[in-house]
């Protein structure tokens, strides 16, 4: 186990202040990237002290040897405007970069007034966002995180917690 459930909770609690204290009396948009960061935007919705808006996008990234590769696929967009809107993009785990950098470029053709990132979890060595501010939540080792919305093969999702599958995991049939 990396994180218990009153670990993340109480961190996701002070990502929506540092949030809130950002953009005050704005109504920002929470993009919450589908499925992994699902459980994580919605708890972040919930912990904001504000009115804010949540909107979905779903993309498929494909990977080479466990690591993003930066080919991206959208499967489902925005059902919102954003232009002129704060955007928070909310993700679950950072992983290379490769992925946020194609959201942060796929969100700021719309034209918002602002771009930010708010993630779970970030990876080491996960290059920086040139002009964009980023929220973590924990940096972690590498290794596949699952739980607390995150999987593996469609598994793990639901666990309340953040952990490190083991290969006995990856072996787990059902």
């Amino acid at each position: 186990m990396l994180l218990t459930e009153e670990q993340i909770l109480a961190r996701v609690a002070s990502l929506a202040a540092e949030l809130h204290e950002r953009y005050g009396e704005s109504v920002p948009v929470l993009v919450g990237v589908l499925g992994g960061a699902a459980t994580f935007t919605v708890d972040l919705a919930r912990a904001y002290p504000a009115p804010a808006e949540v909107a979905w996008m779903a993309i498929k990234s494909y990977s080479t040897r466990n690591r993003a590769s930066g080919s991206v696929r959208l499967l489902k967009d925005l059902d919102v405007d954003v232009s002129g809107r704060d955007v928070i993009i909310v993700d679950g785990v950072i992983d290379t970069g490769l992925t946020m950098n194609w959201l942060i470029s796929t969100i700021a053709q719309r034209a918002p007034r602002s771009i930010t990132v708010c993630a779970l979890l970030r990876k080491p060595d996960v290059a920086h966002f040139a002009d964009t501010p980023t929220h973590v939540g924990f940096d972690v080792s590498d290794g596949l995180i699952v739980g607390y919305g995150l999987d593996y093969r469609g598994k793990y999702r639901n666990l309340r917690c953040a952990a490190l599958l083991s290969e006995a995991g990856k072996a787990a049939k059902g």
